[in-house]
């Protein structure tokens, strides 16, 4: 496995809403960026029989297969683009008129799933519309290091690492998470705690179970979670407000209710620190030769001449990256901190005091995903890491 020094000591855990200048002062030139981007709104991943399986509710039939984009999530995804791209040109990095030079604009998809592949080529559309770029990726369905983490099985003294820092974690649940496990129990199934025992979310809220060698969350937060994010993407759908499984509850209201568990299942799993280290190590080690301009052979279409490179990926990545990188961050207008869409940019800026470092989110609101509003850079972009030494930076792995 290999460990690379990150930029958790440079790049402070600063909230989102934090006032910070947009951009590097002093007459600042962009040089590069990676964007790592999910994916746009997606079917739930297991069919709607499974679903109510699984938590005694009924719930929507989408009109795409489990794990889909769908055609409103493809619009959304080309307005989130439309936006990076108004950014980045009024910024200097794309040019406002005609194409962007050969080699300089690279798209690389997670190959595992068709919505990454899917996503990837509405950035290489949107991004540099009517040119060259492609997005390009491994054979359809090969799962890819970059975005899953090596194959190789955890050693013993991970997986002994993993399961004490779960522990800790689930000791740290706070009661109002309880609070957000009833009112999502009182809304799927709510005697299911008396008369329906498989369907109790309180009746195991967490446990760490490992298949294979990898570790996997079981329990209420597990199920609960899951079913807090697919009412999420049901309504940013644009699911009528009535339809199962919101009836007759008002969905924006008990979105925001019953979000927090899907927030703690990525705790709980995606961003424990060993887990986080060894599957995020090599997106890492690209997000930082790629700023460095010395790419390292990974990607074959990223080169010395890569000013802007996207990673077509999945919420997992970005709770990775935050969790390697020290960040986190919270939207007013959005439960989801990794909604749809969500992208996470690391910016190299040439200054008059030497190069710096802005990490920056770009987001949609709720609202904006569900009715399909134009997003502005103004509104849904925020900086969370502004104006790092280039010195303070690693990209070098050590074995």
């Amino acid at each position: 496995m290999r460990h690379l020094t990150l930029l958790c000591a440079l790049l402070v855990a600063t909230p989102a809403l934090a006032a910070a200048p947009s951009v590097p002062q002093d007459g600042a030139v962009l040089e590069r960026v990676v964007l790592v981007a999910r994916h746009g709104i997606r079917s739930p991943t297991k069919a709607p029989q499974t679903l109510q399986t699984q938590t005694g509710h009924v719930w929507a039939q989408w009109p795409v297969a489990p794990g889909e984009l769908t055609d409103h999530g493809k619009q959304a995804l080309a307005q989130m683009v439309g936006m990076v791209r108004q950014y980045y040109t009024q910024a200097g990095l794309l040019p406002s008129a005609g194409c962007p030079q050969p080699g300089t604009v690279a798209i690389w998809a997670d190959a595992k799933d068709h919505r990454t592949r899917e996503s990837g080529a509405i950035w290489a559309n949107q991004l540099a519309p009517s040119c060259a770029v492609q997005a390009q990726s491994l054979a359809d369905g090969q799962e890819d290091p970059v975005f899953a983490g090596p194959s190789t099985p955890l050693s013993q003294q991970d997986q002994a690492a993993i399961t004490h820092e779960f522990d800790q974690r689930v000791s740290t649940i706070t009661p109002d998470i309880g609070q957000s496990l009833n009112t999502l129990q009182a809304v799927l199934a709510p005697t299911a705690c008396t008369s329906d025992k498989p369907h109790c979310l309180s009746a195991n809220m967490a446990a760490l179970a490992w298949k294979k060698g990898k570790p996997h969350l079981e329990g209420g937060l597990a199920t609960g979670g899951t079913a807090a994010e697919n009412l999420l993407l049901e309504y940013a759908q644009g699911m009528p407000k009535q339809a199962e499984p919101f009836a007759p509850h008002d969905p924006a209201p008990l979105i925001a209710q019953v979000f927090p568990l899907h927030t703690e299942e990525s705790w709980l799993i995606r961003r424990l620190p060993t887990l986080a280290a060894r599957k995020g190590a090599v997106m890492a080690a690209i997000v930082q030769n790629t700023l460095f301009g010395k790419p390292d052979g990974t990607l074959p279409n990223v080169t010395e001449q890569i000013k802007l490179l996207v990673l077509s990926g999945h919420d997992t990545n970005l709770d990775v990256l935050a969790t390697l990188y020290g960040l986190d961050w919270s939207f007013t207008d959005q439960p989801d901190p990794t909604a749809p869409d969500t992208t996470l940019a690391f910016e190299l800026w040439r200054t008059a005091s030497g190069p710096k470092v802005t990490v920056r989110l770009f987001h949609q609101g709720l609202e904006d995903l569900r009715t399909l509003a134009p997003p502005t850079p103004a509104a849904d972009m925020q900086v969370i890491a502004n104006g790092a030494s280039l010195q303070t930076l690693h990209p070098t792995a050590t074995q």
